[in-house]
């Protein structure tokens, strides 16, 4: 299914997404990889998104070769779709594509396991999970007040204690699955070859360069130029040469 993106949107508008997205399928089945691409970038540039569409034009991108907007895509499909598997196994395909071999910095044990925890489920997930919780601490705190017995009672109130927990945690993953879908702090470098810069003037000195298909994390923007950190933590600034996810 595909989902309209900044509003409402007349019906017609739904079809006409739909039928573009199925004529994209059909030229992918068919062979014509820059076809499907066109018509997916059709249906994206009107509005429209999901994890499918995404990960479908990854899949034409890949096989035209073209290992930046392939790895765009799949990352966007990942945002979407955290969970999705193949999304991440073709995702670590194209990356093996790119000529970029960084060596990412370890992060702390925490950082790892909350990461990794909120990306177990997508937003809706959380919202869901989140939903029944605390229908559950409801359950429990009128089994509570209502119950006379004093172990009934006492059980409830630590099952209400552990609900409550759940329950802050799981707000807690479900903003920030929230935010991760729309954050904008990170790009894919599309250029064959972008010459990272030490400050935000071409005349700088060049510090190192990327190509097609890596991934910055954009830490300041000043006018048309981002100052950009990579996995392995070197940083500079570009002007152009990557497209946000």
């Amino acid at each position: 299914m595909l989902s309209f993106v900044g509003g409402l949107c007349a019906k017609g508008g739904a079809e006409e997404a739909q039928e573009m997205f199925q004529r994209g399928n059909a030229a992918y089945d068919s062979g014509d990889y820059q076809g499907a691409a066109e018509l997916y970038e059709a249906v994206r540039e009107a509005g429209w998104q999901s994890w499918e569409l995404h990960y479908n034009m990854g899949n034409a991108y890949y096989r035209l070769e073209e290992m930046g907007p392939s790895v765009l895509n799949y990352e966007r499909a990942l945002r979407l779709a955290p969970n999705k598997r193949m999304v991440k196994e073709n995702l670590a395909l194209a990356r093996s594509k790119t000529v970029d071999n960084i060596e990412e910095l370890p992060r702390m044990f925490l950082v790892e396991w909350g990461s990794a925890v909120v990306h177990l489920l997508t937003p809706r997930g959380w919202r869901t999970v989140l939903v029944v919780l605390i229908a559950l601490l409801s359950a429990a705190g009128s089994i509570f007040f209502i119950s006379k017995d004093y172990r009934m009672r006492r059980w409830t109130f630590i099952a209400g204690a552990v609900l409550l927990v759940l329950i802050i945690i799981s707000a807690v993953d479900a903003t920030i699955a929230a935010k991760n879908v729309t954050y904008k702090g990170e790009a894919i470098v599309m250029e064959p070859l972008l010459v990272v810069k030490g400050s935000p003037d071409p005349k700088s000195v060049d510090k190192f360069v990327l190509h097609e298909g890596t991934k910055v994390r954009i830490t300041e923007r000043q006018d048309k130029w981002w100052h950009v950190e990579i996995a392995d933590g070197k940083n500079g600034w570009i002007a152009g040469g990557a497209e946000e996810i």
